[in-house]
């Protein structure tokens, strides 16, 4: 359930900065990234071209588990609870140049505690994010619109 709570506030936060959208569970299909697949739990791009890559991690099983913290973008951030923080910074998992974002539960508000490097995003790998965000947003769609 805080997963969902904060995927929408974090699509809240995008559609409040103008020329900036989001998506969902987007997966990049390119062979570049290496063996298995990738999966963004949000992502962003705006009309600047950059893209942010969010992972939500809820719990610190969650953060420690082998599931794939995917940082494709030109930003990337790790979004947790604000009540995780110090137990994350002190795990020393974190990726180099991976920004911490926290989120209160209780005003449903994001602080960033810690900014990301920008990295350079090869034009295959944006092409890759792109067409991932396009067919997360047509999924996204069909399932609004086709809902039974």
């Amino acid at each position: 359930e805080l997963t969902k709570v904060m995927k929408k506030e974090l699509l809240k936060r995008s559609k409040r900065t103008k020329g900036c959208y989001g998506a969902f569970e987007v997966t990049p299909m390119n062979t570049a990234y290496g063996a298995g697949y990738e999966r963004c739990d949000y992502v962003e791009f705006n009309t600047k071209s950059e893209i942010t890559c969010y992972e939500i991690k809820i719990s610190l099983d969650d953060f420690k588990s082998e599931n794939k913290q995917t940082y494709l973008g030109d930003k990337n951030y790790l979004v947790i609870p604000d009540t995780m923080l110090m137990d994350v910074l002190n795990t020393h998992l974190l990726h180099a140049g991976i920004g911490i974002i926290t989120f209160d539960e209780s005003n449903s508000i994001f602080n960033i505690v810690k900014k990301c490097s920008k990295k350079t995003v090869g034009i295959s790998e944006r092409v890759a994010l792109l067409e991932g965000i396009a067919r997360a947003g047509c999924r996204d769609m069909r399932k609004l619109m086709l809902k039974d």
